[in-house]
Parts: structure tokens; sequence; C-alpha cells
């Protein structure tokens, strides 16, 4: 359904026994045709997900959602097949009382990402970690494309751990926020030469195409 309320679209059941521990269940939904997310026009879907094991024992989580295809296509970006000038400064969520995110000061970063696009920007990049959740549903709802990258793109130093720390972060970044119709560019480095910090992460482009293969992955 609509994210602010409105008719089911569509629904489907499944039924499975489950085993202990994960269960990977699939179904598939069909909206046609979507009404694409843009940025003028950010409009969101509801996806909600129930769980019943008999009367009175539910579990129910929903999710927004948007459909839009951004891409780098002849040396231009362009968003639902429309060039764009990509305008997109970057932010650490730095805060005027301390480094990073201090608490009671959420608003102040609402307000940076409301000003910014107020100001005519239309993308800000997450440099070396990652937004926090109120963050990305906002820029949903304001129509704010975002290039988000992972603790691990800068600084990382090579150890024995180095590459599972680095899978780690770059999976869990991906598998949280592949739903926000508002992050168009995964980053996998941040001002990182050649090395062997360099050179997994080259190495671990099939890790994020299996994780999600529809958006645009910046190296470094």
């Amino acid at each position: 359904g609509r994210a602010v309320g409105g008719p089911c679209l569509d629904q489907t059941s499944v039924d499975r026994k489950l085993e202990p521990g994960d269960n990977n269940v699939q179904a598939h939904l069909r909206i046609a045709p979507p009404r694409l997310w843009q940025l003028h026009d950010p409009y969101l879907y509801r996806v909600t997900v129930k769980v019943s094991v008999g009367s009175g024992h539910d579990d129910e989580q929903s999710v927004r959602c948007g459909f839009r295809d951004f891409r780098i296509e002849d040396g231009y970006c362009r968003l639902n097949g429309k060039r764009l000038f990509l305008k997109c400064a970057h932010t650490g969520n730095e805060t005027t009382t301390g480094y990073r995110i201090a608490p009671g000061t959420e608003d102040w970063l609402r307000r940076d990402l409301v000003n910014m696009k107020a100001m005519g920007f239309n993308a800000i990049r997450w440099i070396v970690g990652m937004p926090a959740r109120y963050q990305l549903d906002l820029c949903d709802e304001i129509g704010l494309m975002v290039y988000e990258e992972s603790r691990a793109s800068w600084f990382l130093e090579d150890s024995p751990a180095m590459k599972e720390r680095f899978d780690h972060s770059i999976s869990e970044m991906i598998m949280r926020d592949r739903n926000h119709p508002s992050i168009v560019i995964w980053g996998l480095l941040n001002e990182t030469g050649d090395g062997p910090v360099f050179r997994h992460a080259v190495a671990t482009l099939p890790l994020v195409r299996s994780l999600d293969d529809t958006r645009v992955v910046l190296l470094s």
C-alpha cells in the first residue's frame, strides 16, 4: 500500500514449515505500473509482512520502499531516464557539541538535510560512516539522493582480520539500508590508495552484487 495510507495494492501468503535457525522465505508482489520516486515527488510504498503461528501469535514488520532507476550512462547521471546534474556535498554527522552525533542533537541533523534540499542540493554523501536510520527515512521523504559508505572505508589497517571486518561492514550496511529508494550509490573506500585494503575492496564487488545488483558502486 501507499506509505501514508491508502488501499492494499497486492497481497500474498506463503505456508511454510520453519526449522530452528535462519529461514529464507520468498514471496512476490506485483505493482503495475508503479509511481516512480522522484526528487520533486518522492512517492513511497509500504510493504508489511506478518508471521502467524496460530491464533494470537502474530509478528508483524513494515518497511517503506520506492521505485526508481539511477544510473551513470554515456558519462551522465540519470534518474528514471532523465539526465541530471549531481549536486552533492558530504557530511560526517558532526555537531556543534561534539564529534559525530551528540545526544539530544538529532534535530540539528534533520535540519541539515532539509536545508540542503532547500539550497538546491539533490544528493548527500555520508563519508566514512553510516547515517542514522531516521536520516535515511527523511531523505526518502524529501527526495534527497544518498551516497553511503561504511566505517571501514577509511584508515582500516591491514591485519589478519581485515578482510572479515571489511566484509562485515559492507554487508551489514547494504542489508540494513537497501530498501531506501534515496540510496543510489554504495561507496567502498575513501581516499585509499593501492595496498591490501584497496585490493580487497576491489575483490568485494561480487559480495556487494550478491546483496544488491541494482545500485551504482564507487570504489574510492
